[in-house]
């Protein structure tokens, strides 16, 4: 089922949209078909670093995982909240499954 959310909302639970206003979501009906979870199948996330000449440099050079996650965010990273919520906008899954699966990066 659609149904919409504030951005501001979103926010408030971690979850940063790229918009402002109402974001179209949707949340799972549930059936006997899939045990009423509403969910069908699994589709995952990933977050793969493109390992860059700065990223080479700052692993070599024993630098804090701060700076290295940083500077591989800012060189094209997808992070699991980035990759979780565009999954959310696109209808493929909830937000409480994003929130859920990447509750340790609030």
């Amino acid at each position: 089922e659609t149904f919409e959310m504030d951005a501001s909302e979103l926010a408030n639970l971690g979850l940063r949209v790229p918009v402002q206003g109402k974001v179209p979501l949707k949340h799972g009906k549930g059936c006997t078909k899939c045990r009423n979870t509403g969910y069908q199948g699994r589709t995952g996330i990933y977050e793969i670093m493109p390992y860059t000449e700065s990223l080479k440099r700052l692993t070599s050079n024993d630098s804090d995982l701060s700076m290295l996650r940083d500077t591989a965010v800012r060189e094209g990273l997808e992070t699991l909240r980035q990759g979780g919520i565009k999954k959310m906008r696109q209808g493929i899954t909830t937000y409480q499954e994003v929130l859920r699966v990447t509750w340790d990066l609030i």
